[in-house]
């Protein structure tokens, strides 16, 4: 066995996990800013985005709804109140975001549409996924976990293609 840090890791396929957790890990290291997240789709998603390592600026109008987060997750999730029909607002979140993880990688705006966000993060040249609150997209809100696993799945798979030109 070999010594790590505390404990011992078995030669073979103990050592091929960890290697491959290394890597996965690796790549869950976006940063996900998710504005509507204190409840239904937005507040699956960040829950999920979270539960993989990734980070997430889980962002709400009321942001005590979503304050567990910071709990579960204090070095990834950053939980902050934002209208995104408040420039201001949206200007200070966003510059915030950045301040705490250095970078966006992926917005997903549930609360509407809102010119003043994506005029803030057009800059950016992120992934943007905007979902009209309005629509459930053909699937029922009761599934929100699956939702989020199938918008999680997209920007996954778009990140692969966008790694092999």
């Amino acid at each position: 066995m070999l010594p790590t840090s505390g404990g011992f890791l078995r030669a073979g396929r103990d050592n091929r996990r960890q290697e491959m957790k290394a890597q996965r890990s690796a790549t869950y290291q976006r940063v996900w800013f998710i504005t509507g997240s204190s409840a239904g789709l937005g507040r699956a998603l960040s829950e999920a985005v979270l539960g993989r390592g990734e980070r997430a600026v889980v962002t709400a109008r009321t942001p005590e709804r979503v304050r567990d987060l910071i709990e579960r997750y204090p070095a990834q999730a950053l939980v902050l109140e934002l209208d995104v029909t408040r420039p201001d607002q949206v200007r200070s979140v966003v510059r915030e975001a950045i301040e705490r993880f250095g970078r966006i990688d992926v917005l997903v705006n549930l609360d509407g549409p809102s010119e003043e966000l994506a005029q803030e993060v057009a800059p950016l040249a992120i992934k943007m996924i905007a979902i009209d609150p309005g629509n459930s997209n053909g699937h029922l809100f009761d599934h929100s976990r699956e939702v989020a696993d199938e918008i999680i799945a997209a920007v996954n798979a778009e990140s692969v293609k966008a790694s092999n030109p």
